[in-house]
């Protein structure tokens, strides 16, 4: 059944749009008529209950051939937390840009060999275990490294660790370096799931991360 909006939508509609192309750029005020029909949510085959925030059952509608979905509802479904910045007039769905402190961001390698460099802030990543990761780098190769200024200002690094999905099932160790000092060592089995370290900076200097024959990813690097 066909269900007539009388009020007026005031900015930005909580929804997410099932399609491609849509920008709007400035506020506006629109009167709109929207198709309701029972329309169900499935995440990998379990059906979503759409609520909002304080738990009203909210049902997702068609607009001019566009299905809106609770973008909240949606978000959570899918594992990430939902933010609205009223001040931007933007909705997040997971990390907030600055929320976190990379390595890739403030410590970008000054020097090295073999390297790459992904950043999210260049759409680019790197697949490990079936998973799309960026915030990190890949070392390549026998003996790639890459040396990093960190000038004392962080106590830990955590990061997700794994062999690269293209690259052929071979183990390799990756050696962590804090001002000339070996902090820690890691075993990366190339039949593993990547994993997540933390491992102590101590507030160092200087940081050299080295493979000694594979290539490895570690992506996803936060300083704290």
């Amino acid at each position: 059944m066909k269900k007539q909006l009388k009020g007026y939508f005031l900015g930005f509609l909580s929804a997410v749009v099932l399609t491609s192309g849509v920008t709007y750029a400035a506020r506006t005020t629109k009167t709109i008529e929207a198709f309701y029909n029972n329309i169900k949510i499935y995440v990998d085959g379990i059906k979503v209950e759409p609520k909002d925030a304080v738990g009203n059952t909210v049902e997702p509608f068609i607009y001019n051939g566009t299905t809106y979905l609770p973008v909240r509802a949606v978000g959570e479904a899918i594992g990430k937390t939902v933010t609205w910045d009223g001040t931007t007039q933007s909705v997040y769905l997971g990390e907030k840009p600055g929320e976190k402190t990379y390595l890739t961001d403030i410590c970008y390698p000054y020097g090295g060999e073999k390297y790459s460099v992904y950043l999210s802030s260049k759409g680019e990543f790197l697949s490990l275990g079936g998973k799309k990761y960026t915030n990190g780098i890949k070392l390549r190769y026998s003996n790639g490294f890459i040396l990093s200024r960190l000038n004392g200002q962080f106590q830990t690094m955590s990061f997700v660790i794994g062999r690269p999905d293209e690259d052929n099932i071979v183990d390799t160790t990756v050696n962590f370096f804090v001002d000339d000092v070996l902090i820690k060592s890691i075993e990366v089995d190339g039949e593993s799931l990547p994993k997540r370290y933390e491992i102590p900076l101590n507030y160092g200097l200087h940081l050299k991360i080295a493979t000694d024959k594979e290539d490895v990813g570690i992506m996803d690097i936060v300083l704290k």
